[in-house]
């Protein structure tokens, strides 16, 4: 190789291997970059805070009850009691809450039955195919109950006390039917399909709320209340003895679960998305770290290229000096 080629040949492998240290830093500043990326994603990922299930102690408090005989489940929570300002002796404004049997009326006009008229009692077969025991004939039935009868605007004819009725209860419900059997011509000793008219009664549990606006509450020696008293507008006179019960909010649970579960879901995704993005800069990461490794390979291989290259140069200077020595 002569003088002029070699030089030529050093200066291209020099350029190149400014080139390859240029994208090797490249390359550093890169990961560099993806690093602190790395970093912040790992900080976001530390400043999470992981939703915490509600737990159903927290939603128990402590309420005061009394017992009554005329609610659906025997008992009266009291929701608040607030002095009456101004009053000697003092009186309190109660708020209560109970449950009470409501009922709810239904007429069905001109319904197909069947009766089934055997020796050991009539039954009654309505179009779902379930059969009810017929009571014996009744003419006691209340004029409430005959007045939601009558409203039904299909009915030919009006309900009176005085007429006699049939009734069957639908004991897995809790429905009871009336059927006029002197305006409609029932006959429940004949055997065979009929068109009658049903009065459906159905209970149905209802909360109530009630402020009982003049009330005398006693108190107990450890500043718990222990009883509670009032007169009402008729001048009745009621006296319970009030007991300390739990009382569980289990809707204000299940909204506690339900946000939980939003939450959950929330901190779950966010973690899942961090995690995606990890990976996709760890990913990068490795390929840059083998394109590193490329140009550290190639830069070696210029490096002994350029060093054999120079070798060649320092001969043909010693050559062309020596022949002028």
């Amino acid at each position: 190789m002569g003088m002029a080629a070699s030089q030529a040949r050093y200066l291209g492998i020099t350029a190149r291997k400014i080139n390859v240290e240029y994208e090797g830093q490249q390359v550093n500043q890169q990961r560099t970059a993806l690093a602190n990326e790395s970093a912040g994603l790992f900080r976001r990922l530390l400043s999470l805070n992981s939703p915490t299930p509600p737990t159903q102690s927290e939603y128990y408090t402590d309420v005061y009850q009394y017992s009554d005989a005329a609610t659906s489940d025997g008992k009266v929570t009291i929701s608040s009691i607030t002095p009456n300002e101004g009053t000697d002796p003092q009186t309190y404004t109660v708020i209560t809450k109970y449950n009470e049997d409501v009922p709810q009326y239904n007429v069905s006009s001109n319904q197909s039955v069947y009766v089934n008229s055997t020796s050991s009692g009539n039954k009654i077969y309505l179009s779902n195919g379930n059969n009810y025991d017929l009571s014996n004939s009744i003419t006691d039935l209340p004029q409430y109950m005959l007045d939601e009868f009558n409203k039904n605007p299909n009915l030919t004819y009006q309900n009176e006390t005085t007429d006699q009725y049939y009734m069957f209860t639908n004991a897995s419900n809790g429905s009871t039917y009336y059927i006029n059997a002197t305006k409609t011509g029932f006959d429940p000793t004949t055997a065979g399909s009929q068109n009658v008219d049903l009065l459906n009664v159905m209970t149905v549990e209802q909360e109530t709320t009630k402020t009982i606006n003049n009330a005398t509450v006693g108190t107990s020696s450890s500043g718990l209340y222990n009883s509670i008293s009032w007169t009402d507008e008729q001048g009745y006179q009621y006296n319970y003895n009030l007991s300390v019960a739990q009382e569980y909010d289990e809707q204000g649970y299940n909204d506690a679960m339900e946000q939980y579960n939003v939450d959950k879901a929330n901190y779950e995704k966010e973690v899942a998305d961090i995690n995606a993005k990890t990976e996709e800069l760890q990913e990068t990461d490795r390929t840059l770290e083998l394109r590193l490794k490329q140009l550290d390979t190639e830069q070696e291989a210029l490096q002994t290229e350029l060093d054999s290259v120079k070798k060649v140069i320092d001969t043909n200077v010693d050559n062309v000096f020596k022949t002028f020595q």
